[in-house]
């Protein structure tokens, strides 16, 4: 009415009639006002009216008022409609009534929520997922917010319905830490703080309906609220529905730390925390990135626990955790902040190191070193002295693969090893050189195992007393295309180090089964006895003695043809384990050798260990001072009396003349070897001197032992 500014109802229809319990005759003529009633809020009404007049089709939810004095919320439609008479303007409303919701729409809402949840759904998408479904129910009148904490009273908003983060965030915090934060309540906008009550006054919210997430535990993960139009408080239906989707809120937020504890072990060392090596891997190739953008220093630095296996086996594990928490903490505290330190193995740490062109990761290194010089306390107050080695890579080329920079702090790892341990060694033009030439040694060992060029060569065991051949020593030779016939001295090492000495070694065990399977008997009646040699690597490997077993069964050959020897001055991390698989092959009815007696560090010890052991074999350099040395000549008497003390026969290496022979023979030496008697010849020429029988003439008197020059 442009006379008063009044809008009346001109006509209502039966619906919403029904929908206030008056009839279509009693709402007619009325003001708008009585329709809505007295607490529809004039701001709102102002809007509709302005948004009208510029054009616009306006959509909004109102609370219509109930004959009972109940109230009935809906969602309106306006429109303008053009009047032929210029004093006067019409609108068209559409009512929809909210309250008719079903409960079967609200159970297929939860449902489609849980389903999400089980499903294992991002908890951002979740939370969208729910407050989605929160509006649509809401029909327009209210928007949801969703807010989660980290455990730590820190607030995250996952879900702000398009307002202000900081309004939101300032909200949420207040009604989680305010009133009873496990309950259900409704808190009006009128009485939140000015600062946070204004500004959601201002874009027409009156009341928030806050829901706790909660826990197993009871504990508050986070809230759902409802940023509602009106100052009404939700119904029955809505409360249930509000509160089950707060709880499934509350089991992807415990899903989602679930998920993110397992993200972090799979990604870090359990005993250390530090990143593991698929992470530290992943960090190496973001800042080889970063020095392809950025001109910057990368060092990498590895890191190696000086003979921690022994350590570990000799202390127990509880001390070898606590030996690499210390390390661990050392090595922290020698970086700077934005380095990155990771545990690649079990006695292994790599350090990333960047810094401005010029950084110097020797300073690193030393640092390193030094930090070691204090011993670890242990529980009880023992303390034990470690030492690391350290291998360090300045790298240059951004275009390097993080395998390739691993592998040159592990070229100069073992440099470092080599010159003696607690010391570090820089990777440069040399080591990268030989570092080459080791790959492409690996790669072509690698295929010379399965490509038929790998020979052997036998060198014959004489006995001393009657020069007649007992057996042999199998050796493995190498016809490596383009570098003609190279012996283990060549390429042992790497077969070791690689892992490639396991299949190499089985190429050897089935071979020699394959050759002594067809060796004929000696003119009298005998078998040889062929000895192959084992790694450390091989004794530690699990598959050896039933790899053993099936050669000598399929090849139909007794054990006590073949024999294995292990050297003394072996490196052997796991002697346990050693001992076990020798004497797991002696059960068989091999025959154990020692080799290089004499030349290790607790030779008597050794011994001790591996009591199965049916020969020791002295090493050439005492064999050869028999005659010259009467310190070499004492050495190889007083083996031969322990290993008759013990039942053991004996076998001299290095035999190199007929003076040597004879003296071996006077000291009571069981056998001989050397090339006295026969260098290493291919197997052709090995069963034509088995077949000759006696090699060498038996030995004579020997001549008088000269004294040694003492000037």
């Amino acid at each position: 009415d442009p006379a008063n500014g009044i809008a009346r109802l001109v006509h209502v229809n039966q619906g919403l009639a029904a929908m206030v319990g008056r009839s279509a005759a009693d709402l007619s003529g009325r003001p708008l006002l009585s329709l809505l009633g007295s607490d529809a809020h004039p701001a709102t009404l102002a809007s509709v009216d302005a948004r009208l007049l510029a054009g616009e089709q306006v959509e909004v939810s109102l609370v219509l008022r109930h004959r009972s004095g109940t109230t009935v919320a809906a969602h309106t439609t306006h429109v303008q409609i053009p009047s032929v008479r210029t004093d006067s303007q019409f609108r068209l409303i559409l009512f929809r009534d909210l309250s008719r919701r079903s409960s079967e729409q609200l159970l297929a809402d939860q449902a489609s929520v849980v389903e999400s949840l089980a499903r294992g759904r991002d908890l951002g998408a979740l939370c969208h997922q729910i407050a989605s479904h929160v509006e649509t129910m809401l029909d327009s009148k209210g928007r949801c917010w969703i807010g989660v904490t980290d455990g730590r009273d820190r607030l995250e908003a996952v879900v702000t319905a398009g307002h202000d983060l900081d309004l939101v965030g300032g909200v949420l915090r207040l009604i989680m830490g305010a009133g009873d934060p496990t309950s259900a309540r409704c808190v009006l906008v009128e009485n939140l703080p000015t600062d946070l009550g204004v500004p959601l006054a201002e874009v027409g919210i009156y009341a928030l309906w806050a829901f706790p997430a909660l826990d197993g535990r009871r504990d508050q993960r986070g809230a759902l609220v409802v940023a509602h139009q009106t100052e009404d408080i939700p119904t029955d239906d809505e409360i249930r529905f509000l509160d089950h989707l707060s709880q499934v809120i509350a089991a992807g937020i415990e899903r989602a730390a679930l998920e993110a504890t397992m993200a972090h072990r799979a990604l870090h060392d359990p005993l250390t925390g530090l990143p593991n090596r698929a992470l530290i891997v992943d960090r190496l190739q973001q800042a080889l990135a970063r020095l392809d953008r950025e001109p910057s220093s990368l060092s990498v630095l590895l890191v190696d626990i000086d003979r921690f296996k022994s350590l570990n086996d000799s202390w127990g594990q509880e001390v070898g955790d606590r030996v690499l928490l210390e390390v661990a903490g050392r090595l922290l505290a020698s970086v700077r902040l934005g380095d990155t330190v990771g545990r690649i193995s079990s006695d292994q740490f790599l350090m990333i190191c960047i810094a401005n062109a010029g950084f110097d990761a020797s300073v690193v290194a030393r640092r390193v070193i030094r930090s070691m010089r204090d011993p670890v306390t242990l529980r009880g107050g023992d303390e034990l002295r470690v030492s690391v080695s350290v291998g360090v890579v300045a790298v240059d080329d951004a275009n390097q693969s993080p395998t390739a920079v691993i592998g040159s702090a592990e070229s100069a790892l073992a440099s470092a090893v080599e010159n003696g341990r607690g010391r570090y060694a820089l990777f440069d033009a040399g080591l990268r050189k030989r570092s080459v030439a080791r790959h492409e040694l690996e790669q072509a060992l690698h295929s010379a195992i399965n490509g038929g060029q790998l020979v052997l060569h036998y060198q014959p065991v004489c006995e001393v007393r009657t020069g007649r051949m007992i057996g042999a020593e199998a050796l493995v030779r190498w016809d490596r295309p383009g570098h003609g016939l190279l012996g283990p001295a060549d390429f042992i090492d790497v077969a070791e180090d690689s892992g490639l000495i396991v299949p190499l070694g089985a190429w050897v065990i089935e071979e020699v089964a394959s050759n002594l399977s067809t060796w004929p008997k000696a003119t009298d009646g005998r078998w040889p006895v062929v000895t192959v040699n084992l790694s450390a690597r091989q004794l530690a490997d699990e598959s050896l003695v039933p790899m053993v077993t099936r050669t000598l069964r399929r090849h139909g050959l007794p054990p006590a043809r073949m024999g294995f020897e292990v050297t003394e001055s072996m490196k052997i991390d796991d002697f346990e384990a050693a001992i076990d698989t020798l004497a797991a092959l002696s059960g068989l009815g091999c025959r154990i050798a020692i080799d290089d007696f004499g030349i290790g560090h607790a030779t008597l010890d050794y011994l001790r260990r591996f009591s199965m052991a049916d020969v020791i074999k002295i090493d050439r350099s005492f064999v050869a001072g028999l005659g010259r040395s009467r310190e070499d000549t004492a050495i190889v008497s007083a083996s031969m009396a322990l290993a008759t003390s013990l039942k053991l026969q004996v076998v001299a290496e290095g035999v190199e003349n007929a003076g040597q022979l004879a003296e071996l023979h006077a000291l009571g030496c069981h056998y001989a070897q050397g090339y006295a008697l026969s260098a290493p010849v291919p197997l052709d020429v090995t069963l034509g001197l088995w077949q000759a029988g006696v090699l060498v003439d038996p030995p004579g008197p020997p001549p008088p032992l000269s004294r040694p020059d003492r000037n």
